[in-house]
């Protein structure tokens, strides 16, 4: 069947919905497993430390970054992103879900979760490059910010979701269940996108052994374009210092507001959902929770709203813009002394979350061949992977060294500074990655 692109009003369809669903299970996953239960349940019940937790992770975001950069050219010889998507589900929630099965080992959890984080890695680096299947260049931004916005509001499904299940005993054994509750979700909104969307056939199709051998010379080929390619090398070096700070933020957030702010991680805030008298349904959501709760709720209604304004303006100009308000969120962290005035830091957060992976999405959209959209991503993927590694171990490196002089307290706002630092970094690097006018985006 002839491909049919979306145009006018009927840019937010079907295809798009679905396309957006799975960013939302892939986001379950990373809130539930990644941020909030994985860690607490190795180091409590396993006998797992802080380091070999971040030590896996950081490993297995390098393999799924290396693997990425392999796999990409390969999709785009094929002309086919689905078959890897839905393989690479397949890996994130098998493994996610055999973590309930370990009882004591912690070297299968380790692996276990190494391998399910290289899936839902992989998978999003193949999902990202599909958006130009549900999209065309005029909406594009908007579609983005559609997916981003179903992403965030998987992380308030997987918090309510796990709270009810850690609620019900009081005891971080419960934690193993949530495995696989997020593996049967992470695969449940991977369904829409393998049955409604269908792939813009490829520019070249070759078989499976021609292209696993053009796979390493088209990604050499692909970085000496990048590094022919002013604006795209800039853009890359530019991408690496914001998301220092962005992965960071996401990492460290949730200690930042118990130790500094004081936000409390187990008293809860009771939500009932009453029906003429009649309690149907009582939310229970911690301090801190609620709190991540509340920045992602503007999270989703922040990144449509910046993808309709970029769509309208510029990409360019909205990524700017977006990492201004980053450098703002991040001074009024770092000078936060009253809880009341990081509640209102916690939306600004969210919606510089939701608005970068909006306009980072469509702006490389715009300014890639279309050729190698695949191998684009899978280097903006693995940009995103070092960022994972470096970031962090900026923050980590910042805190250690200054918590024997200052005292805690000022050694965190010393390590939220060095992470303004890369991200004022960033923005300055991008100021000169302005694109120019391209014989494919005329």
């Amino acid at each position: 069947m002839e491909w049919i692109e979306p145009r006018g009003p009927r840019w937010l369809n079907l295809r798009v919905l679905a396309w957006g669903l799975y960013d939302c299970g892939l986001t379950i996953f990373s809130t539930l497993v990644i941020s909030r239960y994985f860690g607490p349940w190795i180091i409590q019940q396993l006998g797992g430390s802080v380091f070999s937790f971040n030590v896996t992770l950081s490993a297995s975001m390098l393999a799924s970054g290396l693997l990425q950069v392999l796999l990409a050219p390969i999709s785009d010889e094929l002309g086919r992103r689905r078959i890897f998507v839905l393989f690479f589900t397949c890996v994130c929630a098998g493994a996610c879900a055999a973590l309930h099965f370990v009882t004591s080992s912690l070297t299968a959890a380790l692996a276990l979760f190494a391998l399910a984080n290289v899936g839902c890695q992989a998978a999003f680096v193949f999902y990202n490059a599909m958006l130009s299947d549900v999209s065309d260049a005029r909406h594009r931004a908007r579609v983005s910010g559609i997916g981003v916005s179903l992403g965030y509001l998987g992380t308030i499904l997987g918090l309510v979701l796990s709270e009810r299940v850690v609620n019900a005993q009081p005891d971080v054994h419960i934690y193993r269940p949530i495995f696989p509750l997020t593996a049967a979700l992470v695969f449940a909104f991977a369904l829409p996108l393998l049955f409604f969307v269908r792939e813009r056939p490829g520019l070249v199709r070759l078989n499976l052994r021609q292209s696993l051998g053009n796979s390493c010379r088209a990604f050499l080929t692909t970085l000496r374009r990048v590094s022919g390619h002013r604006e795209m090398m800039l853009f890359f070096l530019a991408c690496l210092l914001c998301l220092d700070a962005v992965e960071t933020v996401k990492a460290n957030l949730a200690l930042y507001c118990q130790t500094l702010v004081g936000l409390d991680p187990a008293r809860g805030f009771d939500f009932p959902l009453a029906w003429k008298g009649n309690v149907l349904f009582r939310l229970t959501l911690s301090e801190v929770n609620l709190f991540i709760v509340v920045s992602t709720v503007s999270a989703i209604f922040g990144a449509p709203l910046v993808g309709h304004i970029s769509d309208k303006t510029s990409h360019y100009r909205a990524m700017l813009w977006i990492l201004a308000l980053w450098m703002l969120a991040l001074v009024l962290a770092m000078f936060s002394v009253q809880r009341r005035l990081f509640w209102f830091t916690g939306p600004l957060f969210g919606l510089c979350f939701g608005g970068m992976w909006t306009v980072m999405r469509a702006h490389l959209l715009e300014i890639c061949h279309p050729e190698e959209r695949g191998q684009m991503f899978a280097i903006f993927g693995f940009v995103g992977r070092c960022a994972a590694v470096i970031g962090p171990l900026a923050w980590g490196l910042t805190f250690t060294r200054f918590e024997p002089i200052f005292g805690e307290r000022k050694a965190y706002r010393l390590a939220i500074g060095a992470i303004l630092t890369l991200m004022a970094m960033g923005f300055w690097v991008m100021l000169y990655a302005r694109p120019r006018e391209t014989a494919w985006r005329r």
